[in-house]
């Protein structure tokens, strides 16, 4: 079944909110919605968290995503409202500390008031990528042959990091990676809802299974490719893309999205499009797109292409029924088969 809104989550002072649910294979668009009142009720704090939850849950539990749609997952705020919804979840489904600061301050909160509610870190047992510090903002360092002679243009040479332990939080990025989430989902589910195991389990494997599918797609695109190098006019959220298929990724500016490109860093990304003869810009759909027009304009580059780390949720996508694979395979991909020349 397809990506579906599912029951209504608002937050103060916004418009109610769609969760999702379903699980990845075929059926009606609204069968999950159906889910039973009596069943677990599983809440999110990211898209794609939240997508992983409700394909996992199937229509054996609810899955509702807090994030309203067109929101920045990294930095929206939820209000007491929102906070009440989570207290009164059986499972909350989380990132890693520091991710989403606000998700920090409510679990500690849960576990002073001792709340029945079970907490999961999406990211809990993967092999996480450091951040990096300073310029680092290719595929094992590796930048354009002038980055090292320039120093940062900003007020600190801190990273900006906003994820406390240090960690990049984009694991998402690899399908694989995503693998070890589903596990920590279903591990979730299961714990509130023991007598549903099995469904819970048959439901993981149908996703892993797609995110198999997703890898082999994206690996091949990157074999069949004639370059290695992406340039994103963005913060520096692939980093997992480039570690899993051997990717030379260069982004406009480190790993935090509050992030904001000097001169200097859009004046080495033109050097870098006329080096390597780049023939086009990748921006997120969800962020700004002027870094990335402003480098056609100014370079050979022919032209700006999406490419996301899902840090929140389109309306396009939203209208769509768009889950985290489908957003893979129907944005991303198509682009890294342009940009590598695949």
């Amino acid at each position: 079944m397809h990506l579906t809104r599912r029951r209504l989550v608002t937050a103060a002072g916004t418009a109610g909110i769609g969760g999702f649910a379903g699980c990845l294979g075929g059926g009606a668009a609204g069968e999950a919605a159906e889910a039973s009142s009596d069943g677990a009720v599983a809440r999110s704090s990211f898209f794609v968290f939240g997508d992983l939850t409700a394909r996992v849950a199937g229509d054996t539990a609810t899955a509702e995503l807090l994030v309203p749609v067109g929101q920045h997952g990294h930095g929206w705020e939820p209000g007491p409202r929102i906070r009440e919804e989570i207290r009164g979840a059986d499972l909350f489904v989380h990132g890693m500390p520091g991710f989403q600061p606000w998700v920090d301050a409510i679990t500690r909160d849960l576990a002073a008031d001792g709340a029945d509610v079970t907490t999961v870190d999406a990211s809990a047992g993967i092999d996480l990528l450091a951040t990096g510090s300073g310029h680092d903002h290719g595929h094992e360092g590796a930048h354009d042959e002038h980055a090292d002679e320039e120093t940062r243009d900003h007020a600190s040479e801190e990273a900006h990091d906003d994820h406390g332990d240090g960690a990049d939080p984009h694991f998402w990025m690899d399908p694989l990676r995503v693998k070890d989430a589903v596990g920590n989902v279903r591990r979730g589910l299961t714990a509130v809802d023991e007598g549903n195991a099995d469904a819970y389990a048959e439901n993981a494997d149908t996703v892993r299974a797609r995110l198999d599918d997703l890898h082999d797609r994206i690996a091949s695109a990157v074999v069949d490719g004639s370059t290695e190098t992406i340039l994103v006019a963005g913060h520096n959220a692939h980093r997992y893309l480039a570690d899993r298929y051997g990717l030379d990724v260069v982004s406009l500016t480190d790993a935090s999205p509050d992030d904001r490109p000097t001169a200097r860093d859009v004046e080495r990304a033109r050097r870098l499009v006329d080096d390597r003869d780049l023939r086009y810009v990748c921006a997120d759909p969800l962020e700004s797109q002027r870094a990335a027009e402003q480098l056609v304009a100014e370079t050979g580059a022919e032209a700006v292409l999406p490419l996301t780390a899902m840090p929140g949720l389109t309306d396009e996508w939203d209208a769509n029924d768009w889950g985290y694979v489908d957003v893979m395979e129907r944005v991303n991909l198509p682009t890294l088969e342009r940009v590598l020349d695949a």
